[in-house]
């Protein structure tokens, strides 16, 4: 087959990360992989702590208004920082692959925060405009074609002046394969890590408000060297 189209072409890249077994966690088959992982015992994200800098954030006041505030929690797992947010009064809507988990933590979850089994690069995706969209390691696990994608769908339901969140690999840190690497082998190796730059380059023509490393150690937050975070104005 020749690619007539960008979609073709992707749907060829596609089909190479599936191959490996590394490749591609980000569709409905990898939802068993990551019900383990979010449940596995002593595994850092089998935790009810929020992000530290969402924590952060919201105490300085650049998340804005959370009270009745819409928020769409990407990747949301077991509705940590979620569940967080609708504590503050914001209305959340949470989605993710692990759709077994999401029926364990369901009955656990703040009455204003639901979730559903979403595969955001494919499935039809909750209607916005939402005042905040947070996505705290989804979108590290994406093979680089696919974040065209994922900008494409996720951008346009961020209200105008929203706010945009993310925590992802710190290249800084934890160096990962450059991306012509990672697309010759079809291998994410675990997850993809960006540099600060990357990440206010990725994100425009969203005004960057902060890029900063994830500090570890705050009591109460779930905070790693190993991660960068940035939050952005639209």
């Amino acid at each position: 087959m020749r690619a007539a189209t960008l979609d073709e072409l992707f749907e060829l890249l596609d089909r190479r990360f599936a191959e490996r077994a590394g490749g591609d966690r980000t569709s409905a088959s990898a939802a068993r992989f990551w019900e383990e992982l979010l449940q596995r015992d002593g595994h850092p994200l089998n935790t009810d702590r929020p992000d530290e800098p969402l924590v952060d954030w919201h105490e300085r006041g650049l998340l804005g208004t959370l009270s009745g505030a819409r928020v769409l929690d990407v990747g949301c797992g077991n509705g940590r920082n979620g569940g967080w947010l609708a504590e503050r009064g914001a209305e959340v809507v949470g989605i993710d692959l692990a759709a077994a988990l999401l029926d364990a933590v369901r009955p656990t979850l703040p009455a204003r925060m639901t979730v559903q089994a979403v595969d955001v690069l494919r499935d039809e995706l909750p209607r916005g405009p939402f005042d905040l969209i947070y996505d705290s390691g989804c979108f590290h696990h994406l093979a680089p074609h696919r974040r065209f994608t994922y900008l494409e769908r996720v951008m346009p339901l961020l209200a105008p002046g929203g706010r945009y969140g993310i925590v992802a690999f710190s290249h800084e840190r934890q160096p990962s394969p450059g991306d012509a690497d990672i697309l010759a082998s079809g291998d994410t190796a675990g997850g993809t890590s960006f540099l600060l730059e990357d990440l206010e380059r990725i994100f425009r023509p969203w005004q960057p408000l902060e890029l900063r490393p994830v500090r570890p150690d705050v009591d109460g937050a779930f905070g790693y060297d190993f991660l960068n975070a940035g939050l952005f104005r639209a």
